[in-house]
């Protein structure tokens, strides 16, 4: 696999040339390459790894004996069954075959050799004129862009494999419309659902407080055991993601990223309700499990299982609860994490911070995603200081 090494404003790529027959190593093979101007940081990490392969390839000379007639339908059945499995997590894989499953009808007959950008970004003005089945709406932008994402990995995976030269769908994708702004709740409304939980069951009032408090994921907070809260420091160890694919059983497993896996930290207030909610499981553990709580159970769990809650079951009783109390039915138990980053913002926590605390790799990633709520909370703030310096 070829090295790619930063050298000022250029790129240092290396690709060894393994050993000779007496055992010696063989001189590798250089290349400095400039990236594109106005490529962002995602995507002149895409044009370095496609850069690296290409030129790996030419060192080499690889592969010789590959099949480059094939069709892209044949050459994603190869994929599905010898590249996928061993490489994506089963919850994207089973997107993936929902993108593919609207991918190959328009593009499934072309050869691999013979896909344009011309083909892609028709491709794209196609899907936006396409109807939901479900909500009888044009799909999403967000959908358009998932389905081009799905063809990069899948045509990148082409490329390394020798099948195509270079991926012809790089860089033909741009977002359409407006981006649409993330949902978030003002901090009127977030005292108003604070109030509203506090009517519900306790378990409800802990898991949607807990997002509120933390910005955790739906999936993370159905993962946390008791052995992942340190009380006397009142902070929580994200290490696991619940996610629940249709037809088969709930899965548990690492984080997304290694970012992911973190600390979150609690109020005094939120430990009075952590600790009465652990009683609460205690007696339901005891009195329908028939056993005694231990560190080991999931803190949001099925009775008489030892498995998480579905994440989706969070989902209907926010709608529920939402509609019940007569708050704004846009929101979603994501807004609540969109909600919580928008408030350690306003409160003046930096966005390096906000990251961490959120499981973003990187700052800019925070930064891309809230925009528009760090922007607003910096007007308010530079309208603030203004009136009260009368300028």
């Amino acid at each position: 696999m070829a090295s790619i090494r930063k050298r000022g404003d250029s790129y240092l790529i290396t690709v060894s040339m393994g050993y000779d027959f007496a055992g010696k190593r063989r001189k590798p093979q250089q290349k400095t390459v400039h990236p594109p101007k106005g490529l962002t940081p995602k995507q002149t990490e895409k044009w370095l790894k496609e850069q690296a392969v290409l030129f790996e390839m030419a060192c080499k000379k690889l592969p010789a004996d590959v099949d480059r007639s094939i069709t892209l339908e044949q050459y994603i059945n190869i994929w599905l069954e010898t590249i996928a499995p061993n490489k994506l997590a089963k919850s994207t894989l089973a997107r993936e075959k929902q993108d593919i499953a609207r991918i190959l009808p328009y593009l499934g007959h072309y050869k691999l050799v013979d896909l344009k950008p011309e083909h892609f970004r028709q491709f794209c003005a196609d899907m936006r004129k396409v109807k939901n089945s479900k909500t009888g709406k044009p799909l999403s932008e967000a959908t358009v862009e998932g389905l081009h994402s799905c063809l990069c990995g899948i045509l990148s995976d082409a490329m390394e494999g020798g099948f195509i030269a270079h991926n012809p769908a790089w860089r033909t994708y741009k977002y359409a419309g407006k981006k649409k702004e993330k949902q978030i709740a003002d901090e009127e409304t977030v005292q108003q659902l604070i109030k509203a939980l506090e009517q519900e069951s306790i378990k409800y009032e802990t898991f949607f407080k807990l997002l509120i408090a933390t910005g955790m994921r739906r999936g993370e907070c159905c993962g946390l055991k008791w052995s992942d809260f340190d009380f006397p420091n009142r902070k929580i160890h994200i290490q696991r993601n619940v996610v629940k694919i249709t037809g088969e059983e709930i899965i548990v497993k690492e984080t997304k990223t290694s970012s992911g896996d973190r600390y979150v930290y609690f109020s005094s207030e939120m430990e009075s309700l952590l600790m009465e909610y652990r009683k609460n499981c205690q007696w339901e553990t005891e009195a329908y499990d028939n056993r005694k709580l231990t560190e080991d159970d999931y803190v949001f769990r099925r009775h008489g299982l030892e498995l998480p809650m579905t994440p989706t079951t969070f989902t209907w009783w926010f709608k529920k609860i939402l509609k019940a109390h007569g708050l704004p039915e846009n929101l979603n138990v994501h807004s609540l994490r969109h909600t919580n980053a928008s408030l350690l913002n306003a409160g003046g926590t930096d966005v390096t911070t906000v990251a961490s605390l959120l499981g973003h790799a990187q700052p800019s990633t925070t930064l891309d995603i809230y925009s528009h709520a760090f922007d607003k909370n910096r007007k308010e703030a530079s309208q603030t200081l203004q009136s009260g310096l009368e300028i």
